[in-house]
């Protein structure tokens, strides 16, 4: 599994959600280690308005509390907006799970 780290900062415009890798599994369950690079999800952040881009296509984005609870879970059908709920305030983890990859940061709302 792969998960990246990622932190931001508060501003008026949207803006990237930053990420940079971190290997936590280099395997797919079976041994294998990926022979091709993975794309990196594209992440902007507007308030409450998390968009995002094409190559987030059939994941599963997961806010998690500073307890590692799931607070929110949407599956990416379609690239565009999705609206976080506005009674979440604070620091978040975000994921974006795909099936053996996870990219992981973290959101201030």
């Amino acid at each position: 599994m792969l998960a990246l780290f990622a932190t931001t900062a508060l501003q008026a415009d949207p803006y990237p959600i930053l990420v940079s890798p971190k290997i936590v599994n280099p395997s797919d369950g079976n041994g294998n280690h990926p022979r091709s690079p993975i794309l990196v999800p594209v992440l902007y952040i507007d308030g409450y308005t998390l968009t995002a881009g094409d190559n987030t296509l059939g994941s599963t984005i997961r806010l998690l509390d500073a307890n590692d609870n799931v607070v929110f879970s949407t599956y990416v059908s379609i690239e565009g907006d999705i609206e976080l709920p506005e009674t979440l305030s604070g620091t978040y983890t975000i994921e974006v799970v795909f099936d053996n990859v996870t990219f992981v940061g973290e959101i201030e709302l």
